[in-house]
């Protein structure tokens, strides 16, 4: 599996919770363009957590590393709304055996 392809199935995890979740973390008055980039995001944070594909930018780098000061410094307008979302997947989605054994070897 390649690089994108394993981004995709993230992308796919993390879509999949935000509709499960949306409400629940404060996310359901959201514009598309607002979801779309919090579903990036997300992405981009357990493709960080993981390890796959590059690492990411400097919030999501900081909320990674549980830099809380670091993340609020570096989120803009939308990441703020996100954070919930955000702390949520990263202890609620696990990393799907397809990928595990493609980096943990």
């Amino acid at each position: 599996m390649n690089i994108q392809d394993q981004i995709s199935l993230v992308e796919k995890e993390v879509k999949q919770f935000y509709d499960k979740n949306a409400d629940y973390c404060g996310l359901s008055n959201l514009s598309q363009d607002e979801t779309s980039h919090i579903i990036r995001i997300g992405t981009s944070i357990l493709c960080t957590k993981w390890k796959i594909g590059y690492a990411g930018g400097s919030f999501v780098q900081n909320f990674v590393d549980n830099n809380l000061s670091g993340a609020i410094g570096a989120a803009d307008s939308t990441t703020i709304k996100g954070f919930k979302f955000f702390g949520q997947i990263m202890y609620n989605i696990g990393m799907p055996s397809s990928l595990y054994n493609l980096n943990n070897n």
